[in-house]
């Protein structure tokens, strides 16, 4: 059966991936390391990192097609089995390409052991604390929500600072997510279309999805949960419970900010059907936001996610910002592409609301929210992280349409590749070893160069071969009536 095949060849080949980069005390306990410094800045190293990406998308295709095709009878309870297996492997594999997960064990200790705000108490502020060597940013407060930081607490507490134990418990959280993000992807899925086969393609998806595992279960960030909140509040919207869709997507906000970006789309959305219901909605979840923020409230400062708003990486930001730097300075450069990047994302956001309210189904709803947290990856985030790529694809996915299914798995391979320009080519000297717009270019166009490919070649006119005439007239043999 070729969708057991596939299955079979990806736990195989994760498998790999784990005994390549194991979870084991000789790594755990060796501060920021990562990919490169685990596997060795060679050719080899590189070439079995490319090799294993590539092999795990064309298995990925494979049993995608699988179940689209209708060839092969798949039936759901397979694609959760083997989802759970894979999350079962890379919860023992070393988050090897960032080191946020100790970010969140240090904001934690903050809370749970010492007592202490974590948006205005500093981790710096514990030099005795082990943790502080793991941390990449220990004069940053939290970057994330008051929920986050309560759940970070609570591992902090249960845990009491054995860092084995701490990592694994927020992999368990992550990879819970993650099915669970994929079981509230099928039953969107099955609302908004009529084909069960493309809602288990939709499940399938997002679980199987080779950066998604990657990032969510591997690394443990927590865009996992953030997302699943939010696709939480997109189920509710298309069972028409709007009171509680903004209420659930406000907490994800409170995890993380980005989802509330969607809050807006679905708030017009909700408005078109019962506008009195949605307004009760939205104010529910500011209740939320205020009641959650309350016990961490020490004014504006508080809101420490909207600290980041000067960094460039891989993204059209960094791009514009490295080229115009020889020209405008590297500082008005930055604040010309910063600019240029929020207006274009604020020109899409106004765009999706208004077709949000016009719409006059859920999938035409939807939709507008799918293209705001796309413009939000490609154009509002400057400071690119292959780990964002989860906010559009958790609805490209739901959508349950294949265009959109494409053009989020191509976003994910991209978002693996430009590993690969980072971690391999840079530090290997195919770049210079300084900021510069050649690497910065280069793992920009890997990440989107598969989208631009697939939507050129979707654009490009269709040729159409002339008939010779002698065939046009030759009449069809009577085996194919």
């Amino acid at each position: 059966m070729v969708f057991l095949g596939a299955a079979v060849g990806t736990v195989l080949l994760y498998a790999v991936w784990v005994v390549w980069v194991p979870l084991l005390p000789t790594n755990l306990y060796i501060p920021l390391l990562d990919l490169g410094k685990i596997t060795g800045y060679t050719w080899a190293s590189a070439g079995l990192y490319l090799a294993l990406v590539l092999l795990l998308f064309a298995l990925y295709a494979v049993g995608y097609r699988a179940i689209t095709s209708g060839k092969s009878r798949v039936k759901t309870w397979w694609l959760f089995a083997a989802g759970a297996i894979l999350c079962a492997e890379l919860v023992w594999a070393y988050p090897a390409t960032a080191v946020d997960v100790f970010g969140y064990v240090a904001s934690g200790q903050i809370l749970g052991l010492h007592q202490a705000n974590p948006f205005v108490v500093l981790p710096s502020a514990f030099p005795g604390d082990a943790i502080l060597a793991y941390v990449a940013y220990p004069d940053e407060p939290s970057q994330y929500g008051p929920v986050w930081v309560l759940l970070s607490g609570a591992v902090a507490a249960l845990t009491r600072t054995d860092l084995p134990s701490e990592v694994l418990m927020y992999k368990v959280v992550a990879a819970a997510a993650h099915l669970a993000s994929a079981g509230a992807i099928y039953h969107i899925a099955l609302r908004l279309t009529a084909s069960g086969r493309m809602a288990q393609a939709s499940a399938f998806l997002f679980l199987w999805n080779p950066l998604l595992l990657w990032e969510m279960v591997a690394n443990a960030h927590n865009d996992g949960f953030m997302m699943l909140l939010g696709l939480v509040g997109v189920w509710l919207f298309v069972a028409g419970h709007d009171l509680f869709a903004l209420l659930a997507i406000a907490a994800g906000a409170l995890v993380k900010a980005p989802v509330a970006l969607i809050g807006p789309v679905v708030f017009a959305g909700a408005a078109r059907r019962n506008c009195p219901r949605a307004v009760e909605g939205a104010l529910l979840g500011l209740l939320l936001a205020a009641v959650v923020y309350r016990p961490f409230w020490e004014g504006p400062q508080t809101l420490t996610a909207l600290q980041r708003a000067d960094l460039f990486t891989a993204s059209l930001g960094a791009v514009l910002r490295l080229a115009l730097a020889p020209a405008l300075g590297l500082g008005d450069a930055g604040a010309f592409a910063s600019t240029v990047s929020l207006s274009a994302f604020t020109a899409i956001a106004v765009m999706s609301v208004m077709l949000a309210f016009r719409a006059q189904t859920d999938v035409e709803r939807l939709r507008p929210a799918y293209y705001t947290l796309l413009a939000a990856l490609l154009l509002l985030t400057t400071w690119f992280q292959a780990w964002y790529v989860v906010w559009p694809f958790a609805l490209g996915a739901a959508l349950a349409e294949p265009r959109r299914h494409l053009e989020v798995a191509l976003l994910s391979l991209g978002g693996l590749l430009q590993y690969f320009v980072f971690i391999y080519l840079w530090v290997m000297g195919f770049f210079p070893r300084t900021e510069n717009l050649g690497v910065q270019l280069t793992a920009y166009l890997v990440i989107v160069g598969p989208l631009l490919v697939m939507l050129i070649v979707r654009a490009a006119p269709r040729v159409h071969l002339p008939i010779p005439r002698r065939l046009s007239q030759t009449r069809p043999s009577a085996e194919y009536h």
